[in-house]
């Protein structure tokens, strides 16, 4: 073999090296590429859920509130029935009860418990 052939058999090992070397280089940086796309994709598919989820969880505590706010106001009523009942039990008729009390607890007071109008 003459030089010359020699030296391009050498270039073109080196050359095949080079393109390996570049091959394996950027083989992994398009796996990176990829996943770092991927890894963004799923980000913002997660923060999507995630403000939906506050939303959701922002109109469930102000219903919650409202029912603690309602529970409130009947458990008051149910105390001041009670305090009236026992107050006014000797009467003939059961006790003199207050509309606004009865209106929050109605479903469970007999009709003949609520407070008539006095007559005149």
């Amino acid at each position: 073999m003459d030089p010359q052939h020699i030296v391009t058999i050498v270039v073109a090992i080196i050359g095949l090296l080079g393109i390996v070397v570049t091959f394996i280089g950027t083989r992994g940086k398009t796996k990176t590429d990829a996943k770092t796309a991927l890894d963004a994709r799923i980000d913002a598919r997660v923060a999507e859920q995630l403000e939906g989820a506050w939303t959701k969880i922002g109109s469930l505590e102000g219903r919650v509130n409202e029912l603690v706010e309602k529970d409130r106001l009947k458990s008051s009523a149910f105390a001041r029935i009670l305090r009236a009942i026992a107050r006014q039990w000797p009467s003939d008729h059961g006790p003199d009860l207050d509309p606004s009390d009865i209106a929050l607890i109605e479903d469970t007071i007999p009709p003949t418990w609520l407070r008539r109008q006095k007559e005149t």
